[in-house]
């Protein structure tokens, strides 16, 4: 119990640091790779009755790194969304740009990208958060 408060207070929030800022644009190898941090934190936490990462995460009551970063980015886009200073950062709701009432008219406009560096930045990826899980 001590070894998983230690881990939950000082070793994920080092692994989350910023993730808004650079989580979009993590690779497959490296998303592994964090990931890796808490397969072995679970393993040491649970000793001999460690047998697999997803059993582990049940056991210790603890999402992937990977869901936890996703909801960490769609929290920080929700508040960036009701922000009066920081909200121009994410582009109109598609009912602000035409006055139709359309069943999308809720959902932000989505950010033209050309290029996947673009596509993969912190903006497009939380528009699309926002327009995946609601707003």
């Amino acid at each position: 119990d001590d070894l998983l408060t230690c881990y939950k207070t000082m070793v994920r929030p080092a692994c989350e640091y910023a993730v808004p800022a650079w989580h979009p644009g993590l690779t497959r190898k490296q998303q592994a790779r964090i990931e890796v941090v808490q397969k072995r934190a679970c393993r040491t936490i649970l000793g001999p009755s460690y047998t697999s990462y997803s059993e582990a995460c049940k056991v210790l009551d603890l999402p992937t790194l990977e869901q936890r970063r996703r909801q960490l980015c769609y929290i920080f886009a929700k508040r960036l969304l009701h922000s009066e200073t920081f909200r121009d950062w994410l582009p109109p709701h598609r009912g602000e740009i035409s006055d139709r009432a359309t069943r999308f008219s809720q959902l932000l406009d989505t950010v033209k990208t050309r290029t996947e560096r673009y596509k993969r930045s912190p903006i497009p990826y939380m528009t699309n958060l926002l327009n995946e899980l609601g707003t």
